[in-house]
């Protein structure tokens, strides 16, 4: 007789609709997104700041810098907070048939790595003309997707990281101003 592997009971395996979406996503393969994505990823990691502070100098100066210092110190704070207080297992340890793509650790929800991206993005759209701005969108939602297509994470957190991102972003604004920061 077969054994039946028993899926754990996880919050967010209740909303249907993000596992469907994790399935629908992950479960599409491409050679091209395969490959693309196990560099890619990596954009989504906070120690590639390097790569994207030229833009926030440039359209900035230093009060974008100021202002990006802040919002990834908001995200830094927020984020282990809400990973250590719901300790989501990722969708490799909850569903059967998950294409992972890279090693993944830690708890799952929310995405850090999404919320690093929309944390750029929530920072450069106070700074950078239209079409700057547009380029850090596509680089966000890439990684958000990026994420779940690796099979790291589920919809609901790269949706939720999204969301940090952006209010961390508008956040910093705030902190800035409040302390008179530049």
């Amino acid at each position: 007789m077969e054994e039946k592997r028993i899926i754990p009971n996880d919050w967010e395996l209740k909303f249907k609709w993000n596992v469907r979406l994790f399935y629908l996503i992950n479960s599409k393969r491409n050679k091209f997104l395969d490959k693309f994505y196990k560099y890619f990823f990596r954009l989504g990691k906070s120690y590639t700041l390097p790569v994207f502070l030229p833009f926030f100098y440039i359209y900035g100066k230093w009060e974008a810098i100021i202002h990006l210092a802040v919002s990834l110190l908001i995200t830094g704070i927020i984020m282990p907070a809400l990973k250590y207080t719901f300790r989501h297992k990722r969708p490799v340890n909850l569903l059967e048939n998950v294409h992972l793509l890279e090693p993944v650790s830690l708890k799952s929800f929310p995405s850090a790595d999404t919320a690093y991206a929309f944390t750029l993005l929530g920072v450069i759209i106070f700074y950078a003309p239209w079409y700057i701005v547009l380029l850090f969108s596509i680089y966000a939602l890439m990684i958000a997707y990026g994420r779940v297509y690796m099979g790291a994470h589920f919809p609901i957190d790269v949706i939720v990281g999204g969301i940090l991102g952006i209010v961390s972003g508008v956040l910093g604004l705030k902190v800035k101003e409040f302390l008179g920061l530049i």
